[in-house]
């Protein structure tokens, strides 16, 4: 049985999420209406991760849809921190197809104070470059305030992962 997953963070990267779920199928974007993207879930490392909250108005959040096996969703549950930080819900996004039934992950811990890694910043807009998001959306990102990562090996470990995946980064 398949499963079909809204990442809009670092999973927008295929080589980030197909690392943790290698069955996963990239389906192409959708938008989810009434919701705004911002970096301000608190990660385990003291940094500033993505996620998502419902607001009014016009608002939307950009993502790509996943197909991956239902046996591996424990495993994204883990990493992403289910029942520590995001919970997992169903929602409706819009694709140019029309609607698709998914999961995503909403985060339940806030802190405008901590600011993203610049690599888990890379992650994030180098994905949404990748899956050929609009410039304005692109933009959007690229604002956010990014720190470096004091953590030399995580940092380096990450930055590995960009490489891999062909991606030159350039400190923000």
């Amino acid at each position: 049985m398949r499963v079909t997953y809204f990442a809009y963070g670092s999973n927008l990267l295929f080589a980030r999420l197909h690392a943790r779920c290698p069955s996963i199928v990239n389906l192409g974007i959708g938008r989810l209406d009434g919701h705004r993207l911002h970096f301000n879930k608190p990660g385990g490392d003291a940094s500033g991760k993505c996620g998502i909250e419902a607001v009014d108005g016009s608002h939307h959040v950009l993502g790509v849809l996943y197909h991956m096996h239902a046996d591996e969703k424990p495993v994204l549950d883990r990493i992403e921190g289910v029942g520590h930080g995001y919970i997992d819900r169903q929602v409706v996004v819009h694709t140019d197809d029309g609607p698709v039934d998914c999961f995503t992950y909403y985060p339940t811990l806030h802190d405008a104070g901590r600011p993203p890694w610049d690599w888990y910043k890379a992650f994030v807009l180098e994905g949404a470059r990748e899956n050929g998001f609009p410039d304005r959306y692109l933009a959007m990102i690229a604002e956010v305030t990014a720190v470096e990562d004091p953590d030399g090996d995580r940092r380096r470990n990450n930055l590995d992962v960009l490489s891999a995946a062909g991606i030159a980064f350039a400190a923000s």
